[in-house]
């Protein structure tokens, strides 16, 4: 009958759906240790440099927190295919020092996992 047919059909969704649960928490458990050697590939300039160029700590502090680290994470998640969304804060300058850091934005997009629904 059809109330059958639909049960069994749900069923079948239920199960794909712990499936996909399993398998999306083993891709990220592997991810992990994977990341565990992985280096960022631009090197992080000393405060020491930033001070020489005039910027305040608490610029610096934010440079640090609220970009690059945001920019790290994110570099690292597309080039292991784990990436979800990308959310890089300001970097409240505008310094040729940090194209280097945007570069290695850029070129992890080509990482971007095709099944993950991340979109430019």
């Amino acid at each position: 009958s059809m109330e059958r047919e639909t049960k069994a059909l749900r069923d079948d969704v239920n199960s794909l759906k712990r499936e996909n649960k399993a398998l999306k928490w083993s891709l990220n458990r592997l991810a992990s240790k994977v990341q565990e050697g992985w280096k960022y590939p631009v090197a992080i300039l000393p405060d020491e440099y930033w001070q020489s160029k005039g910027y305040e700590d608490e610029a610096i502090d934010g440079l640090h927190v609220g970009f690059l680290e945001e920019l790290k994470t994110a570099v690292s998640e597309l080039e292991h295919g784990v990436c979800d969304s990308i959310t890089v804060g300001h970097a409240n300058c505008d310094d040729k020092d940090l194209v280097p850091h945007w570069n290695a934005l850029f070129r992890s997009f080509e990482h971007i996992n095709p099944y993950s629904g991340v979109v430019l």
